[in-house]
């Protein structure tokens, strides 16, 4: 009997489609790929057991976004059963399943991914909701973004000395270390921008209310859930170990901005699960989608006065 759909549920398909269309202009976007199709079985051989091997020949991948030569660049786990999402190598499931192996399963993926550091996510219904009514976007197009962006500054950097050589050693040797600060720093805006929509949505209502006169200041304030540990991490290393560990620990991470406009103050507080790892960081996206929400509110204002 020929199945209905390549996909396991509406969720999977949705997230698929809405990836296509972000996506599939640049990349080829394969959904169910066998994972010995994107890691050679060869390289996990020796740290896997029997058992974990056999499994690994058998088990697919749920999206797999490719260059047009076919080389794997990432993947994503869609997990509309357990409602989870990875964390630093590991599978935190959210709601109980029939599967009582599903974590397991799941762990052994994100395990050789980790070890073969290629970039692999497993994700649920709250990575894969749109930003807003009239935004598309997702967090998942960040977490792809932000990969793509990591990438792309890898490469940057390495020819980064080579490129601005002369500039650099024109310089007195007290002010080389800042150039090449500011160099690198560049180098990760400029990759960001190009890969990112988020940062690239953001940046461009930035400049729109800005432009428009509508942004007068705002501030950021970055939150964790539960909250830190209270006390002066500067003066007190107890008090940083505690703060570095709950931050480790942190179920969400989140990013509020208050912004003062010309009318009204405008808060947009976005919270994300926090599937940090490596390449990563949901605390960066939450504070991508937080500015373009709140730019967006300011521009918003304008178009209904």
């Amino acid at each position: 009997m020929i199945r209905k759909s390549v996909f396991g549920s509406r969720g999977e398909k949705e997230l698929f489609t809405n990836l296509h269309t972000h996506w599939g202009s640049k990349f080829d976007l394969w959904p169910s790929l066998p994972f010995a199709q994107i890691i050679d079985v060869e390289t996990v051989g020796h740290y896997l057991k029997e058992k974990e091997r056999d499994f690994f020949l058998k088990t697919n991948i749920d999206y797999t976004l490719c260059t047009r030569s076919g080389r794997p660049i990432l993947s994503i786990e869609f997990d509309g059963l357990g409602k989870g999402f990875s964390r630093r190598g590991e599978y935190v499931q959210q709601a109980a399943t029939v599967d009582p192996h599903r974590k397991l399963k799941l762990d052994l993926k994100l395990k050789v991914a980790q070890n073969e550091n290629y970039p692999f996510f497993v994700v649920s219904f709250e990575e894969s909701k749109v930003l807003d009514q009239d935004i598309s976007l997702t967090i998942v197009d960040g977490i792809i973004g932000q990969v793509l962006a990591k990438q792309e500054f890898r490469k940057s950097v390495e020819t980064l000395y080579e490129d601005n050589r002369d500039r650099i050693e024109s310089l007195p040797s007290s002010s080389q270390h800042d150039y090449i600060q500011d160099l690198v720093l560049d180098a990760e805006t400029i990759a960001e921008l190009k890969w990112d929509p988020i940062a690239v949505l953001a940046a461009k209502y930035d400049h729109e209310a800005y432009e428009k006169g509508i942004i007068k200041s705002y501030k950021t304030e970055y939150l964790n859930d539960p909250e830190l540990p209270h006390g002066d991490a500067f003066t007190d290393p107890v008090i940083l170990e505690k703060r570095i560990v709950a931050m480790k620990n942190a179920v969400r991470v989140g990013c509020r901005i208050i912004a003062d406009t010309t009318k009204i103050a405008i808060i947009e507080t976005v919270w994300l699960r926090n599937f940090e790892d490596a390449i990563v960081s949901p605390l960066h996206i939450a504070s991508n989608i937080a500015e373009l929400l709140v730019f967006k509110r300011a521009l918003d204002l304008t178009r209904d006065s």
